[in-house]
């Protein structure tokens, strides 16, 4: 007897053996062979027959039967069988699997159709919804899914369904993946568009806040809501350049001199991309004092870590000019001093005679020197140098004029007008026949009430300004590739003029400009011009004009500027 049983046991066993082996066979055969629905069920029902008690061929049933539901929509009779059947065979898997996060996602998916088709549903779309999101991490694709199809049909949710759905999209944006923001900011554009909601599932990102703008611009939408998202984007990389910053400074304090050049150096790539959208929504996020303060620090630490690295006065990437370019302290410029000296890269006596006659370290303590007040010593070094036999080398030309430009200034500011003219008469000869130059002496001229020579030297800075129009040769502006213009200017305010065409009838491409690193326009193409106005620097300026979404032709820039004083002062 108890022979006969275990055969049995074991011709039960070997039978439900092979029933397995066959439902796992037809079901990969449906999956793999099978090309269309109607195929893939009649081999799937036979796995089902065979064994019925694998939730993966109920799962796959399912689908196949709402894949047809799909391709019948027209045929309301087929569609709402397939999709009846669609609802049986997944909840018939998720009986045999509650588990399955997949399972109650399709599940949920098609009742949702049923529901919006005004059917008779036997369950909660909603419900299914919120246990897939119960039963799969955060991440997962099933979980971005589940958030997408809710987005879908955004008009219809109630309010405490909008909220669940609204946390899953938080959740799902939480790994910063902006292909992933995209294909939702896709949906959200076509089903409801409502800015706060969407606006409550972006994480603290920089990279997410301006694909979010760059989703805008290229669909022509909101550009209010893009500029604050473009203004808080650069709020958080101050904050982060903030960081880096202070990283960089106690790395140098514990003398890791390349840990501490790669944060100033991310510090400035983060201020970098700040053109001060704040400007255009006209609120103040950055204090503009704050954000200057942190490029001039950023800038004295990379100088200071290149020379603790080289021991040289060498400045290949213009750190330590930089540096001292903005620097207006004189307490601070003496503690750079001081770091300098102890590294035995300056000399140590004030007088002249103490002097170094290396013009590029020579220039770089005058310069020390002037933003410390010294201007006697600046100009006792002058005098020295006019005596000396000194021969110039063509690679010193620069510096050498540098040199006479300091000693020009630092005779205006002892009120030695007619020694200032010759200094700066001089730095011209050397080589630096720029406008700065040009506008120092236009300065001392004016003091000294020399109106023929306030004349001269007008005439000359009028033949180095930018002419008040020019023509741009129809050059096309392309989204992702700027055109930047040079302007020199004299420093009075400038209304600027862009005259454009758009190839495109319809279109409306979003263009923004740039004066000196700030935004100072951004608006959809029309009418055929923007008129800018801005505040230029004595000297050279740039504009650089962008387009966001689409193309335009640029036509020419006109400027319009107040006109400058005939008599002596500016």
């Amino acid at each position: 007897m108890k022979k006969a049983v275990l055969v049995l046991a074991l011709a039960v066993l070997a039978v439900m053996q092979s029933a397995v082996y066959w439902n796992v066979h037809l079901l990969y055969q449906a999956k793999e062979g099978a090309a269309g629905a109607q195929d893939r069920a009649r081999v799937l029902e036979r796995a089902a027959r065979i064994y019925p008690w694998n939730d993966d061929v109920e799962f796959e049933l399912g689908k196949a039967a709402f894949e047809r539901a799909a391709e019948s929509l027209g045929t309301a009779p087929e569609r709402d069988v397939a999709l009846g059947a669609s609802v049986r065979h997944f909840s018939r898997a998720l009986r045999l699997n509650p588990g399955s996060a997949a399972g109650h996602v399709h599940l949920a998916q098609s009742l949702q159709y049923m529901s919006y088709l005004g059917l008779p549903v036997p369950a909660a779309y909603f419900d299914e919804y919120k246990k897939a999101a119960s039963l799969t991490g955060h991440n997962s694709q099933i979980y971005g899914e589940t958030g997408k199809v809710l987005l879908a049909g955004w008009e219809s949710l109630r309010p405490e369904e909008k909220g669940f759905a609204l946390e899953i999209l938080k959740k799902t944006l939480a790994g910063k993946n902006e292909t992933r923001l995209l294909q939702i900011l896709e949906i959200w554009n076509l089903h409801g568009r409502d800015y706060a909601a969407i606006e409550q599932t972006l994480p603290e990102d920089p990279g997410i806040m301006r694909a979010y703008a760059g989703f805008l611009g290229d669909k022509g939408l909101s550009l209010d809501v893009r500029q604050r998202a473009l203004a808080r984007a650069e709020l958080l990389d101050f904050q982060d350049a903030r960081n880096e910053l202070d990283q960089g400074q106690r790395k140098f304090e514990y003398l890791e001199t390349e840990e501490a050049a790669a944060r100033g150096s991310s510090c400035l790539k983060r201020l970098g991309s700040i053109v001060f959208y704040q400007d255009l929504i006209r609120e103040e996020l950055i204090s503009p004092q704050e954000y200057a303060q942190v490029r001039k620090a950023a800038y004295l630490l990379l100088a200071k870590t290149q020379i603790d690295q080289t021991r040289t006065l060498a400045d290949p990437d213009g750190f330590l000019a930089a540096y001292l370019a903005l620097e207006d302290q004189p307490l601070a410029v003496g503690e750079f001093e001081k770091f300098l000296t102890e590294r035995g890269l300056l000399s140590d006596g004030p007088d002249a005679s103490s002097r170094p006659t290396d013009l590029r370290i020579l220039a770089l303590e005058m310069e020390l020197d002037f933003k410390q007040n010294r201007y006697r010593d600046i100009t006792r070094t002058g005098e020295m140098l006019e005596k000396s036999p000194l021969i110039i080398p063509d690679a010193g030309r620069l510096f050498y004029a540098r040199i006479l430009g300091l000693v020009g200034d630092s005779y205006m500011k002892l009120d030695y007008l007619y020694e200032a003219e010759k200094a700066y008469s001089e730095a011209i000869s050397a080589g630096r026949d720029g406008l700065d130059d040009l506008f120092r002496l236009e300065r001392c001229y004016a003091r000294l009430n020399d109106e023929v020579k306030l004349v001269g030297i007008r005439q000359r800075i009028c033949t180095l300004l930018t002419p008040s129009v020019t023509a741009m040769g129809r050059r096309p502006l392309e989204k992702g590739e700027p055109v930047e213009l040079p302007l020199f200017c004299d420093g009075q305010p400038l209304t600027l003029t862009v005259t454009f065409e758009n190839p495109a009838p319809g279109s409306r491409p979003l263009l923004r400009a740039l004066f000196n690193g700030r935004v100072v326009h951004e608006g959809y193409a029309e009418g055929g011009a923007l008129t800018i106005p801005v505040t230029p620097i004595p000297g050279a300026n740039t504009l650089v004009l962008e387009s966001a979404s689409g193309t335009v032709t640029l036509i020419k820039l006109e400027h319009s500027a107040a006109v400058r004083p005939a008599g002596p002062g500016r």
